[in-house]
């Protein structure tokens, strides 16, 4: 076998694969033994699915990605055409597909995981036999397809180099948690006083039980407990980011150490419920930081 690079634009990779697989197969041509773009996946939302990648996250992806590309080219050209002739049917009706557009986008983010490449601009092609160069009829096979830039060299990555590479590469995927809204002083007040009112009303025990976490979840600060557990000496704690996005913290962190963090609950089909508590999150952390070879319960 042998490895070739591919340079495509930075953020195609995966549908420079899908496009290239799909052109093989239809011409049988069997000489490409494999495609990788080194895919990713980070996993976000209210309902997570952390299965591993599968060709319908990667085809819901790519059209994601389609819908994505026609919204930017029409909000372009409304604005153009804004500039240029003023109101008009054709606006109008640009208006009406923008909108439509950003509803699709809006249901569908949800529901798809965020898939990237680990290896930014580049496609690797293995091949069945030991190539040295390149065959021609691959490099003009490969170079009709769109978003390919052309090759760093047709000679072969060597055995080692690729062994390497892939020894040391980080492809496993990760989840995207979604905490406590970023509150005004006044906003976090109010809420706040609501939520001691409850309580005093209260004469339920679990219910105040549970408006009692909620707010001590109020004053978490995820981000900064985060950052601080970060200091534990452990490799896969590189991986754990926190940081604030769209108003809210929100913390990206390996699958494996997920589903460590929360066997219990993956395994009774509980977890979406659990991990929105950051205090529950936090303490899970801290302990696994502590303890990584520990069971959690």
């Amino acid at each position: 076998m042998s490895f070739f690079a591919v340079q495509v634009r930075t953020g195609s990779e995966i549908a420079v694969k899908k496009m290239l697989g799909d052109l093989l197969t239809r011409l049988g041509d069997d000489a490409v033994k494999a495609i990788y773009a080194l895919e990713t996946f980070t996993q976000t939302g209210k309902e997570m699915d952390i299965s591993e990648l599968t060709d319908t996250d990667i085809s819901n992806h790519l059209f994601v990605q389609r819908i994505q590309a026609s919204l930017s080219n029409l909000r372009v050209a409304y604005e153009e055409m804004k500039a240029s002739t003023g109101a008009s049917d054709i606006m109008d009706e640009y208006r009406r597909q923008i909108k439509h557009l950003t509803a699709r986008l809006k249901n569908l983010r949800p529901s798809s995981k965020k898939i990237g490449s680990v290896l930014k601009g580049y496609i690797l092609i293995e091949l069945e036999n030991n190539f040295h160069y390149l065959p021609n009829h691959l490099w003009h096979l490969i170079k009709s397809i769109p978003k390919v830039s052309g090759f760093p060299s047709k000679m072969n990555i060597p055995q080692e180099e690729v062994d390497a590479f892939f020894e040391e590469v980080e492809m496993s995927p990760e989840v995207e948690l979604q905490f406590n809204e970023i509150l005004s002083y006044e906003e976090h007040l109010e809420e706040q006083n609501i939520l001691l009112e409850r309580v005093n009303q209260s004469q339920d025990s679990e219910e105040r039980k549970s408006l009692d976490e909620s707010l001590e979840d109020m004053h978490t600060d995820v981000v900064e407990e985060v950052k601080d557990i970060k200091q534990a000496p452990l490799p896969m704690m590189k991986r754990i980011q926190a940081f604030i996005k769209n108003k809210r913290e929100m913390v990206r962190l390996p699958v494996a150490l997920f589903r460590q963090l929360y066997r219990k609950e993956i395994g009774t089909g509980t977890h979406s419920a659990t991990w929105k508590s950051p205090t529950d999150f936090l303490h899970r952390l801290r302990r696994w930081a502590n303890y990584p070879e520990a069971v959690l319960e």
